[in-house]
């Protein structure tokens, strides 16, 4: 009988329980001692920042330049060039309706300027 040498979870039904549902639907306070993903995401951001800016003091936005330039070398290898272009184009138009609706067409103005006839 080996069933009887491993112990069996208990079952309590009654009072435990319903103080049990009433905890789980109390709100958590904001400071419970949990570690969320939100909260491993920031720490790892903050120390990543850290990182950069002691081993490339002064030149930090260079490595970002180079981390965003080896990530679209990287989408263009495997998307392919046509395909990554009009992801380009449809970014772009998406960027320039933002703005239009934020009241700072930018990108539409400079647009117009480039190609109007009296621009020459």
């Amino acid at each position: 009988m080996a069933d009887e040498r491993t112990p069996r979870p208990k079952i309590s039904v009654g009072e435990k329980d319903e103080e049990c549902r009433d905890d789980a639907a109390q709100e958590r306070p904001a400071d419970d001692g949990r570690y969320t993903v939100a909260d491993a995401v920031r720490d790892g951001a903050g120390r990543l920042s850290a990182w950069v800016s002691r081993t490339f003091p002064g030149h930090e936005r260079a490595f970002w330049g180079a981390v965003v330039g080896f990530v679209a070398a990287i989408a263009f290898l495997v998307v392919g060039p046509w395909p990554l272009v009009v992801i380009a184009v449809f970014v772009l138009a998406g960027v320039a309706v933002g703005q239009a609706l934020d009241g700072d067409p930018r990108i539409v103005n400079t647009l117009r300027r480039l190609f109007t006839r009296g621009n020459q």
